[in-house]
């Protein structure tokens, strides 16, 4: 401790105050003693620092990231042990993250979104580069400082490309992340690579220009489970303003194959650059590429800054590697989405273009294209239609050709056909009805090779074949496959598999039918154990894919308190108690939430704690009790606002005859129910207000000191009451 009482670490890392909290660290404002500069300190949680896999991971983090040298990363300085924990030193960024930023600004411009993933896209090209997946990209994890500069933090959970033989930190089948940013093979716990990030920066582009990413839901599980089974909605259909070509780029991030994303980080940045340099559509035509005597493209020329946004930073040395004709930055197969670049050839021999003008420039095929408009379509597109005249000329020669060559209108061996090759060829037998054994032997005696595929069908008898393709007495040769559909019979039902070990869980799931997604989380049951699955036991799963996402618990540890708003408590309970919670009860009125549901927990949900904390379901007791006011002598106006204040009602309202001159004439003189007495909101109060009497007090027979209703009003004289006797009667 220092002698101002402030936490120091290593004897020069002064902590000031936490300004962070993340998903295994807090994040402190440290100043730096010896160089006498602000730094920001990342300490790893206690009860972390006693699991060699975490600390490994820790450790890894700063290793690897401290050879990152890159001015849109942030950097990392120093790590160390210290008060049996562990901690990181990195660069301090005064200004905010995207996810502040998008809180308080709402959506991007789409220029100024481009920018800012442009950067990021560089960052991740060096990470990358040095064989380094960042796994964790989102709006939280880009600052952007006061001075418009754009960085890339958090590589606590990067791991190395080039895993060593036997490193088993990270595992497949083991999630980590944020589920709004999972890539789809991050969420089914695949091996993951630098098309990753490229997917969760699609996100987070997505989310910047739409203000909402674009897969949401009440769980992290069913936001995994929209990774990978749902599209997103192009940002276009949502009424956001967006150029075609950013829109392409933005689709093809969130493509669900890898191969059908970028390749590389760079192919993604020179996209966003032709964007930001005015390329804002995608023509019919793509661009003939020319040869170019150069392998690179220079960085696209500055611009001044838009109004409202930072200019973009460039921060490249040199030239940047754009995609050439044989590695697209756009469309092909991707590969690893590590691949050098390939060098366009160069112009035959040498020589300049004719002319002696400049050489033309190299256009590399991208995503996208300017159109270049000619004014001699009508000939290109005369010459197209013939072609295709005389293309479809060919093939019906061809055709007619063919159906003479199988012999269907005669009986005599097909012109060009040997008896010995006739007779290699097999005739596939019907085997629609059979059980799938008897069609499996059936086929495999004529030397074909079945292959089954199974369906629900509820019409049709368990393991029955209901349709094959080729279909029966079509000729093919040996040992081709015949594709078999099969009944798989009721509608299969989601096993319950809560409670058990991972490994026994998938491998319920897989022999039932189901794919499994796996995501790990703390809890307070022992880990590798399955303390949550979606869908629920019992389920019938009647349409889609069949996944069933189990929750794995890693352990006790920091987790969220979940969402029970509105469930009975019964539900509440077990799904507290599912998470590895203690659970109590407490009882509180609520005007909108029915009786005997839940109104919240406390603490509140999404709140992180400790695993096996005791948590309270508020049940509600319908709406609130109230006390009625006191409104007698008040006159009637006044008291029917007190009234109306405290959430009640007036109800009848009876006249009382009074005295002429009394001070009671249009006052409340008596109320039903009494005041103070408690009751629920809308209740009805009944009143008996004072009215002038019609006749002399002589002659009515009411005692105004009486506080007695008249109930009859106008009778004759004879009847009205002797004041004495009304006196006692009351």
């Amino acid at each position: 401790m220092s002698d101002q009482g402030l936490t120091v670490f290593n004897g020069r890392y002064e902590l000031l105050r936490r300004i962070a909290r993340g998903g295994m660290a807090d994040v402190y404002l440290a100043r730096d003693a010896s160089l006498d500069r602000q730094v920001a300190v990342k300490v790893l949680f206690p009860e972390f620092a006693n699991d060699p896999s975490f600390v490994e991971r820790f450790r890894r983090e700063a290793k690897a990231a401290a050879n990152l040298n890159h001015p849109n990363i942030v950097g990392i300085y120093d790590w160390g042990q210290e008060q049996g924990t562990y901690y990181i030193v990195m660069e301090y960024v005064v200004g905010r993250s995207m996810a502040d930023v998008l809180r308080s600004t709402g959506p991007l411009s789409p220029d100024r979104a481009a920018e800012i993933a442009s950067d990021v896209a560089e960052a991740l090209s060096s990470a990358h580069s040095a064989g380094l997946v960042h796994r964790d990209i989102k709006l939280g994890n880009i600052i952007v400082s006061d001075d418009g500069q754009v960085k890339v933090a958090d590589f606590g959970i990067a791991t190395a490309l080039a895993q060593r033989a036997g490193d088993n930190l990270t595992h497949i089948g083991s999630v980590m992340g944020t589920a709004t940013y999972f890539s789809p093979e991050q969420a089914r716990g695949k091996a993951l690579d630098g098309r990753s990030d490229l997917y969760s920066l699609g996100v987070v582009l997505y989310e910047m220009i739409v203000g909402k990413p674009p897969f949401t839901a009440d769980t992290s599980t069913a936001v995994a489970v929209k990774h990978v089974q749902e599209r997103p909605l192009p940002p276009s259909m949502l009424g956001v303003t967006v150029a075609q070509s950013l829109e392409a780029i933005i689709l093809k991030l969130l493509a669900k194959n890898p191969a059908n994303r970028y390749p590389r980080a760079d192919d993604l940045r020179a996209d966003l650059l032709r964007y930001l340099d005015g390329a804002h559509r995608i023509p019919d035509r793509v661009a003939q590429p020319s040869p170019a005597p150069t392998t690179e493209r220079p960085v696209a020329k500055a611009r001044p800054p838009r109004t409202g946004s930072h200019p973009r930073t460039q921060s490249r040395t040199g030239p940047v590697q754009v995609p050439t004709a044989s590695q697209p930055a756009v469309g092909g197969t991707g590969g690893s989405g590590f691949q050098p670049p390939v060098t366009p050839p160069p112009p035959p021999g040498g020589a300049p273009p004719p002319g002696g003008g400049p050489t033309p420039q190299y256009v590399p095929p991208a995503y996208y294209y300017e159109e270049v408009h000619r004014s001699d379509g009508w000939k290109r597109t005369l010459l197209m239609v013939l072609g295709l005249v005389v293309l479809l000329g060919a093939l019906g020669f061809l055709a007619v050709t063919f159906y003479d060559s199988l012999g269907l209108d005669d009986e005599t061996p097909p012109t060009g056909t040997t008896p010995s090759e006739d007779a290699a060829l097999v005739e596939v037998p019907d085997v629609i009805g059979l059980s799938y054994g008897e069609a499996d032997a059936q086929l495999r005696a004529l030397g074909l090779e079945p292959e089954p595929s199974y369906q629900v069908n509820i019409e049709v008898p368990e393991n029955t074949v209901f349709a094959q393709s080729p279909p029966a007495g079509q000729r093919i040769a040996e040992e081709e496959i015949v594709a078999l559909t099969v009944s798989q019979g009721e509608i299969p039902r989601v096993p319950s598999i809560r409670g058990r070990n991972r490994v026994d869980a998938e491998e319920i799931l897989r022999n039932a039918g189901f794919g499994v997604i796996v995501i790990e989380g703390p809890s307070q049951a022992e880990a590798g154990t399955v303390v949550f699955q979606e869908p629920a036991a019992g389920t019938e799963i009647t349409e889609g894919d069949l996944v069933v996402t189990i929750t794995v618990s890693t352990g006790p540890g920091q987790i969220f308190v979940p969402d029970v708003r509105g469930q009975s408590p019964f539900d509440a309970i077990q799904t507290l108690i599912g998470q590895g919670f203690r659970v109590a009860e407490r009882r509180e009125p609520s005007s909108d939430v029915p009786e005997g549901e839940i109104i919240d927990t406390d603490p509140p949900h999404g709140f992180p704690v400790s695993a096996g904390l005791e948590v309270f379901i508020i049940i509600s007791d319908g709406p609130p009790l109230v006390t009625i006011p006191d409104v007698q002598g008040l006159l009637f106006d006044t008291g029917r606002l007190a009234i109306e204040r405290e959430g009640l009602v007036i109800g009848t309202v009876t006249f009382e005859p009074v005295e002429p001159g009394s001070t009671d004439v249009g006052r409340i003189l008596a109320q039903t129910p009494p005041p103070d007495l408690e009751v629920a909101t809308e209740t009805a109060v009944d009143v008996v207000v004072g009215e002038l009497s019609e006749f002399d007090s002589d002659q009515s027979g009411v005692n105004p000191s009486d506080g007695e209703g008249s109930e009859t009003e106008g009778q004759d004289q004879s009847g009205a009451a002797d004041p004495e006797e009304s006196a006692d009667s009351s």
